[in-house]
């Protein structure tokens, strides 16, 4: 993906909100909402039923299709909000457990800690603001206001994104972040701080993308390239170790433990297999050696305990090494050698070990099946299409 600007203002899509006030033959005032857009960028809205005149939002309103019914607000004095996308087609969200913002087209899944929560409770300051506003607004305009029409535009608050002069009333724009991935599961996208995190429309950790589509693949033209196969070995099991303690630490914030478990997990690290293995078994029923031969399990230990003397003892074995290696075909102070095969070997293997940890976490932290199988579906359609071309 192409360098994108970190957290750089994003304007509002614009648009907008038309209320047309007007008073029947008992008096009764009533009203009728709209939302119209005309700029050229992706934009796209959803609404909220929020109580009145205090714009307290109260649950997400679900709009039909054409000639679809929307159903009622389930309080009375509530009244509908539109809420606009950014100009990129996405909309700000933000975890009220731990009050991570991110972007995506409506997700309910915080990408940081894997809580769910309906649209109207991950809402960000910024839009509560506006939903606030709106509701003020909107009860003057019942109230006070004269029949006919009435604007909200904005369009004026997407025009004055980024510059430096007093905004307009109901602003309100989104902040790019970090990192854009789509996910593999659902083929949706979000945008968040850092890298790793939750698909915030299923639920499904990029950790395992990450590494299969960008690490592994560039470790592998390396090798293939005649680079340092040590150093290759060592990066492959590095990687592993450093998703190994993202999952962990994820799942110390959600699965209950004891104090003393949870201080000694948050300080391991990942680099003895066998303990790995044993660790996560014992802890969390993860079993990452699954579907491993004997051969390979010795042959991943061994590269484990080799990655560590190439990163803190200069490539040479020490007495510690064979020791806990059982490596007896190396002297003390001989230098350790790899191979182009021994480095496709461990990084096919670290791959395989990554993906049981990741299957193994997800039976703990359920992904949501149905934008998956919505996606699914997508592919079969796609496909028997292009088949029958």
């Amino acid at each position: 993906m192409e360098s994108r600007e970190e957290f750089k203002e994003i304007a509002h899509s614009g648009g907008q909100v038309v209320i047309r006030v007007v008073t029947d033959e008992k008096g009764h005032r009533l009203y009728q909402q709209t939302w119209q857009n005309s700029r050229p960028v992706p934009s796209g809205i959803f609404a909220v039923y929020a109580l009145l005149p205090h714009g307290i939002p109260v649950c997400q309103a679900r709009l039909g299709g054409i000639g679809q019914p929307i159903p009622p607000p389930p309080l009375p004095g509530c009244a509908m909000v539109f809420v606009g996308s950014d100009s990129e087609g996405l909309y700000g969200q933000q975890c009220a457990a731990c009050n991570g913002y991110w972007r995506t087209k409506l997700g309910h899944v915080c990408p940081y800690c894997a809580q769910r929560g309906e649209i109207h409770n991950l809402l960000t300051a910024a839009q509560r603001s506006y939903i606030q506003q709106y509701c003020r607004r909107l009860a003057e305009i019942i109230e006070n206001g004269e029949n006919g029409d009435h604007v909200i535009d904005m369009d004026a608050v997407a025009d004055a994104a980024g510059k430096d002069t007093e905004k307009p009333p109901f602003y309100y724009a989104e902040e790019s972040q970090q990192h854009q991935f789509t996910c593999q599961a659902c083929d949706e996208m979000t945008d968040i701080l850092g890298t790793y995190g939750y698909c915030s429309t299923c639920g499904t950790r990029n950790d395992l993308h990450e590494l299969t589509d960008k690490i592994i693949p560039a470790i592998r033209n390396r090798i293939n390239g005649g680079g340092s196969y040590e150093a290759c070995v060592r990066d492959a099991v590095a990687a592993f170790d450093s998703l190994a303690g993202r999952y962990v630490e994820q799942l110390i914030g959600i699965v209950a433990m004891t104090p003393g478990r949870r201080e000694r997990l948050s300080r391991t690290r990942f680099h003895n297999l066998a303990g790995t293995a044993t660790e996560l078994k014992q802890v969390f029923d993860i079993d990452i050696l699954g579907g491993l031969s004997d051969e390979d399990r010795a042959f991943a230990e061994l590269m484990f305990h080799r990655r560590h003397v190439y990163e803190h003892r200069g490539g040479e074995a020490d007495e510690k090494y064979i020791e806990d290696s059982g490596d007896k075909s190396v002297r003390v102070k001989q230098a350790l050698r790899e191979t182009q095969e021994s480095a496709h070997r461990i990084t096919s293997l670290i791959q395989k070990l990554s993906k049981n940890l990741h299957n193994g976490v997800h039976e703990i932290v359920p992904v949501e099946q149905a934008p998956i199988a919505r996606n699914q579906k997508h592919l079969e359609q796609a496909a028997a299409f292009r088949k029958g071309r």
